[in-house]
C-alpha cells in the first residue's frame, strides 16, 4: 500500500506522509481521477489486505457508485454487534456512535484503558452541525448539515481529522467484540462447534458479501404474487381505515368522511388548537393538554365544553428545554396507542361489522362488545387514560393504532409492493 500512495503523491503532487483523496472530489474532469481512480482501485480490488467495516453495506455502495469494486472485506462491526447483543433497543441502536460509547461493549475492566476505549465516537452533526437561522437572522433550534462534498472542501482538516477518528474507532470496537465473541460458545445440535466469532468466520462473513452483491444486483421478484398481495393488503388497509373513521365519528359525525391518509386533516382532528374548528379532542404540544369538545357550527356563537385532561407527550418538535435531556424521536401516534397487537386492530366485532366496512364508509353505529376479548396482551397508550380508561380508553388505543397502520400500509404498498411490480 506504501508504494501505492507513493505513487499517487508522485503522480498528483501530493506528500505520501498526508495522502488523503476524498473520492467525491474525485471524478471525470478532476485533474487528480486517472491517477485516483486506478491505484485505489487497484488497492480496494485486492483480496489483500483485508479490510474492516461499520455497515459495508452502505459504503460499498458509496464507493461502487464511484467506480471502484471493493474486495478483501472481513469485517462488519455492526453484525458483529448484532451477533453479539441482538436485544438492543431503538433507542441504543448499532450506530458507531452508540457502540463505542457502550461501557457494555468497550470495557476492559480497567479504568485508565476504558478512559480512551468508551471516549466513542462523535456524530458529525455535533462536529460540523449548525443551527438554522430563522427569518429574522437569528439562530433556531433545529440543527442541520452541509452536504458531504461541501463539507470535504470547506472543513478540511476537521473532516480528515473526523474520517480517521472514524476509522480508528470502528478498528477499537472491532477489537473489542472480536475478544467477546471469542468467549462465547457455538451450539450447533448440542455440541460446541467453536466460538461464536468462529460462526461468524464461517456463515455471517460470507453473508455479509452476499447481502451486498443482493442490494446491488438484484434480486427476482414473483409479480404475480405481489399483484395478489397487494389485493389483500388494500382490503386490510380499508378495515383498518374504517375502523378509525367509526371511533372519530362518535365525537365527531363528519370524520366518517375524512381522508386518513391526509396529515392536514389528522392533525386538524387530533393536534388543532384554534378552539374554532370541528374537533374531536386536542393533543397539545406545548402542555399536554387533552380537550374533548362540543361540536359547533356557527363560528360566531361557537359554544364549547372543556373536559381536560394532563398526560405527558413526547417531544416530537426537536425543542430543547434547558436541563432537559434531548427530546426522544418518536411517532406521537404510537405513542398515544401503545403497543397493541395485530389481532385487536384488525378485530371487526370490536369496531364494526360487515355491515359498517364499505367503501362508502360508516353505515351503522354498533356498540362495542368485550365478549370473549383477552386485553392482557396490550399495553395501551396514553390516550387509555386520557379517555378515561375502560371500554372508552381501548377503543381510543385500537382506533389510534389502527390508523397508524394505515400509515404503515400505505408505506408497504408505495414503497414496495408497487415499485417491485415495475419493469
Amino acid at each position: 500500500m506504501r508504494g501505492y500512495l507513493e505513487e499517487i503523491g508522485h503522480l498528483t503532487k501530493l506528500d505520501p506522509q498526508d495522502t488523503w483523496l476524498p473520492i467525491t472530489e474525485s471524478r471525470n474532469g478532476n485533474a487528480y481521477y486517472s491517477a485516483f481512480h486506478t491505484l485505489t482501485s487497484g488497492i480496494a480490488t485486492l483480496p489483500s489486505p483485508t479490510s474492516v467495516w461499520h455497515n459495508y453495506s452502505f459504503d460499498s455502495h458509496i464507493i461502487g457508485n464511484n467506480g471502484i469494486k471493493l474486495a478483501g472485506f472481513h469485517v462488519d462491526t455492526m453484525h458483529l454487534a448484532q451477533l453479539f447483543d441482538s436485544s438492543r433497543t431503538t433507542d441504543e441502536g448499532y450506530s458507531l456512535e452508540a457502540l463505542t460509547s457502550d461501557p457494555k461493549i468497550m470495557s476492559q475492566g480497567n479504568s485508565d484503558d476504558d478512559v480512551e476505549l468508551i471516549s466513542g465516537k462523535m456524530s458529525m452533526k455535533s462536529i460540523f452541525g449548525k443551527k438554522k437561522l430563522k427569518k429574522d437572522g437569528t439562530e433556531g433550534k433545529i440543527i442541520t448539515l452541509p452536504p458531504v462534498d461541501i463539507l470535504q472542501r470547506e472543513e478540511r482538516r476537521s473532516w480528515i481529522r473526523y474520517s480517521a477518528l472514524d476509522a480508528m474507532n470502528t478498528l477499537k470496537l472491532f477489537n473489542r467484540l472480536k475478544e467477546k465473541l471469542m468467549h462465547v460458545p457455538w451450539f450447533l445440535k448440542g455440541s460446541i462447534q467453536g466460538t461464536m466469532y468462529d460462526f461468524y468466520e464461517k456463515c455471517w462473513r460470507p453473508f455479509g458479501v452476499l447481502l451486498v452483491k443482493m442490494e446491488s444486483e438484484g434480486i427476482l421478484v414473483d409479480k404475480v404474487h405481489l399483484s395478489k398481495i397487494e389485493k389483500l393488503v388494500v382490503g386490510d388497509k380499508q378495515i383498518v381505515a374504517d375502523k378509525f373513521r367509526w371511533w372519530a365519528s362518535k365525537y365527531c359525525e363528519d370524520a366518517k368522511y375524512m381522508n386518513v391518509g391526509s396529515n392536514t386533516q389528522i392533525r386538524q382532528l387530533l393536534f388543532d388548537d384554534t378552539s374554532r374548528r370541528y374537533l374531536i379532542f386536542l393533543f397539545s404540544y406545548s402542555c399536554g393538554l387533552c380537550v374533548h369538545q362540543s361540536r359547533g357550527r356557527n363560528e360566531m356563537n361557537f359554544e364549547s365544553k372543556l373536559l381536560s385532561k394532563l398526560f405527558k407527550v413526547l417531544n416530537t418538535e426537536k425543542i430543547f428545554e434547558e436541563g432537559k435531556k434531548a427530546p426522544l424521536n418518536a411517532d406521537a401516534l404510537k405513542v398515544f396507542a401503545g403497543n397493541i397487537p395485530s389481532n385487536h386492530i384488525y378485530r371487526i366485532d370490536n369496531a364494526c361489522n360487515d355491515e359498517y366496512v364499505t367503501e362508502e364508509g360508516i353505515m351503522d353505529n354498533h356498540k362495542l362488545s368485550d365478549t370473549g376479548t383477552d386485553y392482557e396482551d396490550c399495553s395501551y397508550g396514553i390516550a387509555f387514560e386520557a379517555f378515561g380508561g375502560g371500554n372508552k380508553g381501548r377503543e381510543a388505543c385500537e382506533a389510534i393504532a389502527a390508523l397508524c397502520e394505515t400509515s404503515a400500509i400505505d408505506s408497504l404498498i408505495t414503497n414496495f409492493i408497487i415499485p417491485l411490480q415495475v419493469n
